[in-house]
């Protein structure tokens, strides 16, 4: 394990990727014991599961390796991705072609094969590769992605502090994680609690954040990303309580004011039905509810005309709805 960071690439990847194809992380590679951060190789029925994740899924639409580096990859690190891509690749060719034997000797169609694709993703940009190798933007994708080799030997760079900062490239930014993590957890806290990215990476973070608070020392990158996640879960948990409390009280608000508007009726002698009753304790515009109690002579002769308790009252149209807020307006239109 290189860093720290190189365990959070790992299992964000992990997560995020394996719903759409299997996925290996710190997988070996042969012919000498070499292991990638991270192996995909996609399910092409679940595109949809890629789709959800952004330009983590765009990366992985075919058989690749990841890997992740929390600063920018020098020339050894570069060469060393090359060595394992090119033996996962040569790998895969061998099985494919072991495989295309055996289904030919039972009389089956051989085995497609699909090359593979290398990523690094980069928390920086490594200056000195861009430069060497000529890299110029991939057209066709979001700025900070580099192509090299072409279908030769289909290799791309992921610059991640150039790339835009939506939730598209989120799990991206995660996986790069280092100087861009701290940003990176406070736009995933700020997502709403149903949004897929929280899903994925969520208890990661927060096992990541556990495991680096066993550590005697942490670097300025971690002590960064654990401030990072005590403060934004914490206002995150603090705005939830919060609305939590708003909606509780505007609830309980409208509940007391619709029983006062039935009090109200039943002491001017009101009969109403069981639909009309909880018409009107199904009524959630507090609005509307107070000035029904606060005007009782226009709601008690209201009250009786059929078009107040009838199959549209209340109405969800705005037509019937402002009748049903202006019981002068109902009379008088007769």
């Amino acid at each position: 394990m290189r860093n720290r960071f190189d365990y959070l690439a790992k299992q964000i990847g992990q997560e995020a990727l394996s719903p759409s194809g299997t996925t290996v992380a710190h997988d070996e590679i042969h012919p000498e014991t070499q292991y990638a951060d991270l192996r995909h190789e996609p399910d092409l029925a679940r595109q949809a599961e890629r789709d959800r994740i952004g330009l983590l899924g765009r990366l992985a639409a075919a058989p690749c390796v990841i890997e992740a580096y929390s600063e920018a990859p020098d020339a050894e690190e570069f060469r060393a991705c090359l060595s394992k891509h090119l033996a996962s690749w040569h790998g895969r060719a061998r099985k494919t072609r072991s495989d295309s034997r055996k289904r030919r000797e039972q009389g089956q169609a051989p085995a497609a094969f699909v090359d593979s694709f290398l990523w690094i993703i980069a928390a920086g940009a490594p200056t000195m590769l861009l430069t060497e190798l000529e890299l110029k933007a991939a057209p066709g994708w979001p700025a900070g992605v580099y192509l090299f080799g072409g279908e030769v030997l289909r290799v791309g760079l992921v610059v991640a502090s150039e790339l835009p900062r939506d939730t598209t490239t989120l799990l991206v930014r995660l996986v790069a994680a280092g100087p861009l993590l701290a940003q990176a957890v406070k736009e995933l806290a700020a997502l709403p609690e149903s949004a897929h990215e929280r899903a994925v990476a969520e208890p990661v973070l927060l096992a990541f954040q556990h495991m680096l608070g066993q550590k005697p020392s942490q670097t300025p990158d971690e002590q960064e990303f654990i401030v990072a996640m005590q403060s934004s879960w914490k206002d995150a948990r603090t705005e939830g309580r919060t609305e939590g409390r708003t909606e509780g009280r505007t609830e309980g608000r409208t509940e007391a004011k619709a029983d006062a508007v039935l009090t109200v009726l039943r002491v001017r002698g009101i009969t109403m039905s069981d639909a009309a009753r909880e018409r009107i304790l199904a009524q959630k515009d507090l609005s509307c509810l107070e000035r029904w109690h606060e005007r009782p002579r226009d709601l008690s002769r209201g009250v009786s005309g059929p078009s107040w308790f009838g199959p549209r009252w209340p109405c969800s149209t705005d037509k019937f709805r402002q009748a049903a807020c202006a019981p002068r307006e109902v009379e008088a239109s007769g």
